[in-house]
């Protein structure tokens, strides 16, 4: 055989030995985020009536993601009947399972709503099951969830343990 011959089919030979590794790496890049960061604004939800919110993810594997999230809200602009104005932080430990750009997410959380005032409820913890869009490179990321919320504190609206169903949509971007 040419010597060129042998180069060629030894290249070839390579070429196909390779091949299922760059199919399976390309395979992996899909379902993996490259985009870790997420900043997104949420309406209603665990943020009460609404929250600008930082994610992070730590952790993926193939169709599974963990990460955490914190935000911040207000009551301001949005319920005009409380008379005065307090700050609400939700925190929440989220999971995501799915490929490419849809996900089903659900996370554990708590709400602190802080506030003097004896008629609202201050400590919420909270669930949540939903969908979520986000491409794994960037970009556009919206969730839809049902997030009720349960509060131990009794006070003059809820003089018990209280369990509200709460829906919340989040629109941002994935970095």
């Amino acid at each position: 055989m040419p010597k060129h011959r042998h180069r060629t089919l030894l290249l070839l030979l390579f070429a196909l030995l390779l091949l299922p590794y760059r199919l399976f790496a390309q395979y992996r890049t899909v379902e993996n985020f490259s985009a870790m960061n997420a900043a997104y604004l949420e309406i209603a939800g665990n943020g009460d009536t609404y929250s600008i919110n930082f994610e992070r993810l730590f952790f993926q594997q193939a169709e599974f993601k963990t990460g955490l999230r914190i935000g911040v809200g207000t009551n301001f602009f949005f319920l005009p009947e409380e008379t005065t104005t307090y700050p609400i932080v939700p925190v929440e430990a989220i999971g995501l399972f799915g490929r490419r750009e849809k996900h089903f997410e659900f996370g554990l959380g708590y709400t602190r709503r802080f506030t003097d005032d004896p008629d609202l409820l201050q400590n919420m913890y909270f669930g949540r099951l939903g969908f979520r869009y986000q491409r794994p490179e960037g970009g556009l990321v919206v969730r839809v969830a049902l997030t009720p919320f349960l509060s131990s504190e009794a006070n003059v609206r809820t003089p018990g343990v209280a369990l509200v169903p709460r829906f919340g949509l989040s629109v941002g971007r994935s970095f």
